[in-house]
């Protein structure tokens, strides 16, 4: 099925958003980590500072659970123990307030040194201003990039420029309950062939069997795995309308999640409303059978496992296997205002390659590509992320490419879709109505 930002022009009002902010500990005020009795990190593996002179980098970065912000910290922790001079101020915002956060400070010039910048917004962000190409730090090996394959790099570029270093590599999922499914006498999701009928069948008899739901609505991500497994994508390659002409794709889309929603084999839109964090979804809380709401492999995959104290099933979405692709976590970009961006490249390389972050991340921000880091760290994989490395080589064999990331009216697009969709599941809007008006919308949007 197929898958879900315009708060530009309500820029000023969101310098009241409420925005926590933590250092090394689980405060919720900007503090700087402390680097006493923090474990040292190998001279072999740390590049000489640029300067021994005492710096303070700003890095901010999106957490939607205190599992992310405790991983942060520790690679925080370990960082300022190998660069003693460095002190690290660490901001954190939740969901989209992130996104409005980062164009309030870019707006004020007052962007972190070290700014965590998802796929679909990273060229907007480039087009804006807000980041510095990386070039000369991959030149001189401040960060280094050497014996990495481009397919796991390259996607931080922009016009040919590298403006972001990917963390690591994840791919949108479909979890489920191994044990739901056998008590329902579900045989788990194959590894290929899954088709659209069959989960849908499944769906059908979770909820008679067990009395559940079988799974949340569909958003943005889904749709366009969606179009992808018919062949389409959501942007043309001018990326100034939108990439497919059959708007039948759209409406079968929703009309198929009417059909699960009016056989109540979905959760209510009213309570996937509610969901505020990953902890709150109803699969991690043990309410569904299946977890398609768009979750990533990494990070999401140990949060699901922690709250429902099991092991999960990994799946592709139902249908083509080539709808499927491989996705940088997030990118750290460098801010074009950034007073110390020696400091914050270092920081950047230290993040990406070090062995005693790898080993501390395990994978959370995403599964590592440097091949130097994967024989460093593999040896110590935890059964998770063994289940999350095995999906990985799934997607890689059956997807295909990423589709090239969001243009700047993306965020517009992604609004006008969530707020049309939303119509239609509280069917206020047909789903063909809704393919007509998000055209509309996306392409006005587009053209700008």
């Amino acid at each position: 099925m197929r898958s879900i930002k315009k708060r530009y022009s309500a820029i000023l009002l969101l310098l009241a958003i409420g925005l926590t902010a933590c250092g090394g500990g689980n405060t919720n005020n900007a503090s700087t980590n402390e680097a006493n009795n923090t474990p040292k990190t190998s001279a072999s593996e740390t590049k000489e500072a640029s300067s021994t002179e005492p710096v303070t980098i700003r890095v901010s970065y999106w957490a939607g659970t205190q599992l992310t912000i405790d991983a942060h910290d520790n690679v925080v922790k370990l960082f300022e123990a190998a660069y003693p001079n460095i002190k690290v101020q660490s901001e954190y915002a939740t969901g989209a307030d992130y996104t409005d956060k980062i164009l309030v400070q870019a707006a004020s010039k007052d962007l972190a040194d070290v700014v965590r910048v998802d796929y679909s917004q990273i060229k907007n962000y480039v087009s804006k201003g807000l980041l510095q190409p990386l070039d000369e730090y991959v030149a001189d090996k401040t960060i280094d990039l050497e014996g990495i394959n481009p397919l796991h790099t390259d996607v931080g570029k922009v016009d040919d420029k590298l403006y972001g270093v990917n963390i690591g590599n994840n791919a949108l999922v479909l979890f489920y309950d191994p044990d739901k499914l056998k008590e329902a006498g579900v045989e788990a999701p194959a590894a290929s062939g899954y088709t659209w009928e069959q989960y849908e069948q499944d769906l059908q008899t979770v909820k008679d069997k067990l009395g559940i739901y079988g799974d949340t609505h569909f958003g943005q991500s889904q749709y366009e795995i969606w179009l992808r497994q018919h062949d389409a994508k959501l942007y043309n390659d001018a990326q100034d309308g939108l990439g497919y002409e059959d708007d039948g794709l759209f409406t079968e889309f929703f009309e198929t999640q009417l059909r699960l929603q009016k056989k109540e084999l979905l959760t209510p839109v009213a309570v996937e409303s509610e969901i505020k964090a990953l902890e709150d979804g109803p699969f991690p809380k043990g309410n569904s059978a299946y977890g398609g709401w768009g979750y990533w492999s990494g990070s999401h995959s140990a949060v699901v496992e922690k709250q429902l104290n099991k092991v999960v099933g990994f799946s592709l979405f139902p249908g083509p296997g080539k709808g499927a692709y491989i996705k940088p976590s997030f990118f750290h970009g460098i801010s074009s205002n950034s007073k110390h961006p020696k400091e914050a490249a270092q920081f950047i390389e230290f993040y990406t390659n070090n062995i005693e972050a790898a080993k501390s991340l395990d994978g959370y921000f995403g599964f590592p590509y440097n091949p130097k880091v994967l024989a460093g760290v593999e040896s110590e994989f935890t059964d998770t992320q063994k289940r999350v490395r095995a999906y990985l080589d799934l997607v890689e064999s059956q997807g295909s490419p990423i589709d090239p990331p969001a243009p700047a009216a993306g965020s517009e697009v992604s609004t006008s879709f969530k707020n049309i969709a939303s119509e239609i599941f509280y069917e206020k809007l047909t789903p063909a109505e809704g393919a007509k008006r998000f055209r509309q919308e996306a392409n006005k949007a587009l053209k700008k």
